[in-house]
């Protein structure tokens, strides 16, 4: 078991969280681990969320405030959050869920040789009541993944991460079009060491309307811009400076039979054969029956 000897640096990023922030806050300072920091980074916000971290930070020295000169926006603010910090670790922290007391402690004690380690979470609606889903209704997640698994959708979800400072000596700064940190990271991870899944709820995830990810799933051209943007995070995979060339050969491929210049019977069928093949290494967690999967390679060549 851990003895609170390694050192965790929390970043949490805040814009306009005054509704959730204390419950947050106080959700932090209470955990079981005691050995952190918590940094906090208002991205210019206009209502009174900077208030309440003052109110905070008057009275634990652990918090330590930083007040963007301008809006980096969420991605942004994180990796100069992570790249404040002076911890062993990293954990990350949004603004508006609640942390169960034994979150880090936990997380701390089963990261052990892994580079990261993610968990569940709870959902949670806008009052805090419970809704009977968790993470896992939605997304299929992995215990130590291949970077295969990261090619065509992530399971890694920011706030229920640690991960050890080094993975930020090839991970920062985010590549342009980096549009998923968290997706990122898991890329990262995974190739230059492992990640490990823990399957339990540590976090109480709160879903409501100005959340960042309710608000990019509002966006009126989402299937299309979430495509374009896709292929471009897939391409700062693909060059990664740390990749070997076979490595970087597969990723290319895989982004040649997936985003083709021209989409016609050939290309679907030269697509299909490939994920056919590399199935099992591209989704893992795929766990249906044969003709289920046959159909389901054949939506994703389509674009679905």
């Amino acid at each position: 078991m851990n003895s609170n000897k390694e050192f965790v640096s929390i970043v949490m990023c805040v814009y306009n969280g005054a509704d959730f922030l204390k419950e947050q806050i106080e959700s932090i300072l209470n955990q079981t681990y005691s050995n952190f920091e918590l940094l906090i980074l208002d991205d210019r916000s206009t209502d009174s969320s900077k208030e309440i971290i003052q109110q905070y930070l008057r009275a634990d020295s652990r918090i330590k405030y930083f007040e963007n000169d301008t809006n980096l926006g969420f991605n942004k603010n994180f990796e100069k959050g992570f790249s404040l910090s002076n911890g062993d670790l990293i954990a990350v922290s949004d603004q508006d869920d609640i942390w169960l007391k034994s979150k880090i402690e936990e997380l701390v004690n089963q990261l052990r040789e892994h580079l990261l380690i993610y968990s569940n979470s709870a959902l949670i609606d806008e009052l805090g009541n419970p809704i009977n889903r968790t993470l896992t209704n939605d997304l299929d997640h992995v215990d130590n993944p291949s970077y295969k698994s990261f090619l065509d959708g992530n399971f890694i979800t920011g706030h229920t991460c640690l991960f050890r400072k080094a993975l930020l000596d090839h991970a920062l700064p985010f590549p342009e079009n980096v549009y998923s940190y968290d997706w990122w990271l898991g890329f990262v991870a995974s190739y230059l060491g492992s990640v490990k899944y823990l399957h339990k709820n540590l976090t109480l995830y709160r879903i409501h309307n100005e959340s960042v990810v309710q608000k990019l799933n509002r966006h009126h051209d989402q299937k299309a811009i979430k495509g374009r943007k896709k292929y471009l995070l897939l391409l700062n995979f693909a060059n990664a400076s740390f990749l070997k060339p076979d490595d970087r050969l597969f990723i290319k491929e895989f982004l040649n039979k997936k985003f083709p210049v021209k989409r016609g019977f050939i290309s679907l069928l030269s697509c299909y054969r490939f994920l056919l093949k590399h199935h099992s290494d591209i989704y893992p967690w795929y766990k249906k029956s044969h003709f289920k999967k046959l159909n389901f390679i054949r939506k994703q060549c389509l674009g679905a």
